[in-house]
């Protein structure tokens, strides 16, 4: 995962919105959503439900 994938996930864990992150990261909102998409590929998760439980786990 790179690193700016990473601070996507930690970002997302606080349950902000792909723009939200973006704006936090000063990227694109498309930018955002396909960082996400590739934690989720990478994770082999499904969606963001799958994301949610993963976190959840790891609080």
């Amino acid at each position: 995962m790179t690193l700016r994938e990473h601070r996507v996930l930690r970002l997302a864990a606080q349950e902000m919105t792909n723009k939200e992150i973006a704006q936090a990261l000063g990227i694109k909102e498309e930018t955002a959503k396909c960082h996400r998409k590739n934690v989720l590929r990478k994770l082999g998760l499904r969606g963001k439900s799958d994301l949610r439980r993963l976190l959840r786990l790891l609080d």
